[in-house]
């Protein structure tokens, strides 16, 4: 579904993480599971982590942990979700961002994820995002995102369904192409992965 008009992200995303359950549990969390699944390949990175759209903060505080040791940080649209993620992540760590902009300078992280977003997204607003979070990562770093590639189970406080952008895999490899993706049939989604050459 594309638009003309950029939606109010924030004022949906405020009232779904203040409304919805699923949207404060960590074992609802996808990206939260991304990360576990594959934390050898996420270990074998140095430095600064930054996850886009970072909700409650799950995925920020998991990375800060001693078992991956990045500085992690994280932004998202909604207010409500940052003031969630500040509970659990150290000071100062977690941002409000602004539609189609990270607030951080270009390749400032060795690790951008960005779960459970894209698909939250108009067309053009997902191809905006990708270039930012490409922007933000460092040379030799590492972008790691998810897309779901089905309708959500959702509906905004417009009656919309909060999957704004359902497109299929090969639609998603070809607007992000990744060095690898993993299509998930029982769940309908994918992980991509894309590295910053220098």
């Amino acid at each position: 579904m594309t638009t003309t008009a950029t939606p109010d992200y924030a004022t949906i995303y405020d009232r779904v993480v203040a409304t919805n359950p699923g949207y404060n549990d960590a074992h609802g969390s996808p990206g939260y599971h991304a990360c576990l699944m594959f934390a050898d390949r996420l270990r074998a990175l140095p430095g600064r982590s930054l996850d886009v759209g970072c909700g409650a903060g799950y995925v920020v505080a998991l990375l800060g942990m001693p078992t991956f040791g990045f500085e992690a940080h994280g932004v998202d649209i909604s207010p409500v979700a940052v003031a969630r993620a500040g509970k659990i992540t150290p000071r100062g760590r977690v941002a409000t961002m602004q539609p189609g902009h990270i607030p951080h300078p270009d390749a400032a992280f060795n690790l951008v994820t960005c779960f459970d977003v894209l698909e939250h997204l108009d067309e053009p607003d997902i191809l905006t995002l990708r270039d930012e979070l490409r922007r933000v990562l460092a040379p030799g770093g590492l972008l790691f995102c998810s897309a779901s590639c089905r309708p959500s189970a959702s509906v905004d406080h417009n009656g919309e369904n909060l999957h704004r952008t359902i497109q299929p895999p090969h639609w998603w490899a070809e607007h992000f192409e990744p060095d690898e993706y993993l299509a998930r049939r029982a769940t309908a989604d994918l992980l991509m992965w894309w590295c910053k050459r220098a």
